[in-house]
């Protein structure tokens, strides 16, 4: 029985790298971040959510499912947010999209959360590593902002 060295060495080396990068993507450096936007008890579909490492550094993102669930997505592959305090971010509004002649093709989104959700001043949070969720409960003006159209 013959054993080619070369192909046993290389197969080895791909599932040592495989188990190193694991199914989430997270080392040392990262944490996996989940957790629902909710405004006045009811869920917030398409918010984009964003986390931004104090330190600098790539930002981490997701977009809210139906049920107000998200998963943050620091690359593509990897399924985390950085280590450490991060400036969060949450947002619905999408600009109005215009033609080649101004024009409007899509009138984009109005935002249906507060200013201290939209512009990231008020809120951060501390990544730490392993499984973290982070629920944001928006109590806000239902005349201001009003519950998402079913």
């Amino acid at each position: 029985m013959r054993i080619n060295i070369s192909s046993s060495i290389t197969a080895l080396m791909f599932s040592a790298l495989l188990a190193t990068v694991g199914c989430t993507g997270t080392s040392s450096e990262y944490g996996h971040v989940t957790g629902t936007v909710t405004i006045n008890g009811s869920p917030v579909q398409d918010a984009v959510v964003t986390f931004a490492p104090a330190e600098g550094g790539r930002s981490a993102t997701a977009v809210t499912q139906a049920d107000g669930s998200y998963e943050l997505n620091y690359t593509p592959g990897v399924k985390a947010a950085k280590l450490g305090s991060n400036t969060v971010r949450i947002t619905t509004y999408i600009a109005p999209e215009l033609d080649d002649n101004n024009r409007v093709v899509s009138p984009g989104t109005p935002e249906r959360l507060p200013p201290e959700y939209s512009s990231g001043k008020e809120k951060t949070v501390e990544v730490e590593p392993g499984e973290n969720t982070f629920d944001f409960v928006v109590e806000a003006d239902k005349e201001k902002y009003p519950p998402p159209r079913q």
